[in-house]
């Protein structure tokens, strides 16, 4: 499966993309705003939607409230970055069909762990320290 990156900020976009790649196998593929990344999901099934708030044209929650009109993305996870604190944007969020959040800058290990958390078995699990 693919994981669909909706950023368009090309350094942040591509920090995303390398800190999923050490928790999954799975593709990524990235678009620089959400009318692009709508017409992927038209195209294509992603597994995972990981979409910046702030976004040119089309912001990341009304990209969410669009994908999540369509059948095959009903249930599949949707992760927004934000630098926002607001509690009525998670409210908002949570209501359009986001299923969790990553607050900027983005902090590795809390990344790396929602990934798992929402990717199961597609995840890579580290090995574990054997005990003594």
């Amino acid at each position: 499966m693919t994981i669909l990156i909706v950023e368009d900020n090309p350094t942040n976009a591509m920090i995303i993309k390398h800190l999923a790649k050490k928790v999954t196998h799975e593709d990524m593929v990235v678009a620089p705003d959400g009318t692009a990344a709508l017409a992927l999901c038209h195209a294509e099934a992603f597994s995972m939607l990981i979409v910046d708030h702030l976004l040119p044209g089309m912001s990341g929650l009304q990209f969410i409230k669009a994908v999540r009109l369509m059948d095959r993305y009903r249930e599949v996870p949707a992760v927004m970055v934000t630098a926002e604190t607001d509690p009525r944007l998670r409210e908002e969020a949570r209501a359009a069909g986001v299923t969790d959040f990553l607050h900027k800058p983005v902090e590795a290990m809390a990344f790396r762990k929602l990934i798992a958390d929402h990717l199961g078995a597609a995840a890579i699990v580290p090995d574990l320290p054997k005990s003594a």
